[in-house]
C-alpha cells in the first residue's frame, strides 16, 4: 500500500470511528451509557473536531462557529465502563492473498471507535497455544497457528471489568466448540469476525489444481465439480455450529469478504447483524 492510500484509509477510519458506537448493550449498559468520550458538557474537555454532515449538531461548539464561521465539535473526557478485548487469530492462512489488509482495516476501525469514545482497549495474538500483548507492526500471519484453547484461556480482560470481545478469525473446523471455546465464556456476547476469501466460501477450481501451503509440501492432484458441492455442504455446516455457539451466548458470527477494500469492506460491520451502529444526529 502506497503512503497516500494508506493515509487515505487512516482517514477514512478516523472519520469513520468518530460516528459510530457499539450495537446493543454488555453486562447491562447499554452501547454509548457507559462513561467514555462525551459530547455533551460533563467532565473535562478533551478535544474539538471537525464536524461533518451527519453529526449532532448539539455537538456544535457555538463559540468558534460565531467566531470564525466554522464547524466544529466538542469532546469532554471521563471514565469508561466499555472496554475493549479485540482477539487476533495466528496462523498462515490469516497472512494469505488480501487478508492482512482487510484485518489490519478491520482491528483498526475497532480500536478507533474505542479510542473515539475513551473505552480501554488491548489487541491480543494468539501464537502457537499461547497469547500476548500485540505490538506495533505485529501481523496475525506470522504467528503460529496453535491450540486455540489453551491460547484463549491466556487472554486476559481488558479494564476493571470483563466488557466486549471481538474474535477475529478464518478457523471453521472444531473438533469441540465448548471445549475449545470455553476461554471465550468469560466475555458477555461474544462477537466473532471471519475474514474469508470468496474461494474460501464457494471454491470454483476444479480439474487439475496445485495448492500450497507454507513450511508444508505442495499437494498436486484432481478436484471435480462433485468435491466443490460436498466442500461447500460441510462448510455450511461447521458455519452454522459456530454461529449457533455463539447465538446461544449473546453473541454474533459475521463473515467478511477479505478481498474487498474500503466502505465496502467495513460495511458489513454496520449492517442490523454487526456490531458497530451509527450514531443518529
Amino acid at each position: 500500500m502506497s503512503a497516500a492510500s494508506s493515509l487515505d484509509h487512516s482517514r477514512l477510519i478516523e472519520r469513520l470511528a468518530g460516528r459510530l458506537r457499539w450495537r446493543g448493550a454488555v453486562d447491562g449498559v447499554s452501547a454509548g451509557q457507559g462513561r467514555g468520550s462525551r459530547s455533551a458538557a460533563s467532565g473535562e474537555f478533551d478535544n474539538h473536531a471537525r464536524w461533518c454532515p451527519g453529526d449532532d449538531l448539539h455537538r456544535l461548539d457555538l463559540r468558534v462557529w460565531l467566531r470564525l464561521r466554522q464547524r466544529w465539535t466538542r469532546s469532554y473526557r471521563d471514565d469508561s465502563s466499555e472496554p475493549l478485548t479485540i482477539i487476533l487469530d495466528g496462523g498462515a492462512s490469516m497472512g494469505f492473498g488480501d487478508k492482512p489488509q482487510a484485518v489490519s482495516w478491520t482491528c483498526e476501525l475497532f480500536l478507533a471507535v474505542a479510542r473515539s469514545r475513551r473505552d480501554p482497549h488491548r489487541l491480543w495474538i494468539l501464537d502457537d497455544g499461547n497469547a500476548r500483548v500485540a505490538l506495533p507492526g505485529d501481523r496475525s500471519g506470522v504467528a503460529t497457528r496453535g491450540d486455540l484453547r489453551s491460547a484463549l484461556q491466556r487472554v486476559e480482560p481488558t479494564g476493571s471489568g470483563p466488557g466486549r470481545v471481538v474474535m477475529i478469525s478464518d478457523r471453521i473446523v472444531f473438533d469441540d466448540l465448548d471445549d475449545q471455546l470455553q476461554g471465550l465464556n468469560r466475555w458477555a456476547k461474544p462477537i466473532w469476525i471471519s475474514p474469508w476469501l470468496p474461494e474460501e466460501v464457494t471454491p470454483t477450481a476444479s480439474g487439475q489444481v496445485r495448492l500450497e501451503a507454507k513450511q508444508e509440501p505442495p499437494w498436486i492432484g484432481t478436484i471435480d465439480r462433485s468435491s466443490c458441492q460436498r466442500y461447500r455442504q460441510q462448510f455450511d455446516r461447521y458455519q452454522r455450529a459456530l454461529r449457533s455457539w455463539l447465538t446461544r451466548r449473546g453473541g454474533s458470527h459475521l463473515p467478511i469478504d477479505a478481498s474487498q477494500q474500503g466502505e465496502v469492506l467495513l460495511r458489513p460491520l454496520l449492517h442490523r447483524s454487526g456490531p458497530l451502529e451509527v450514531v443518529s444526529g
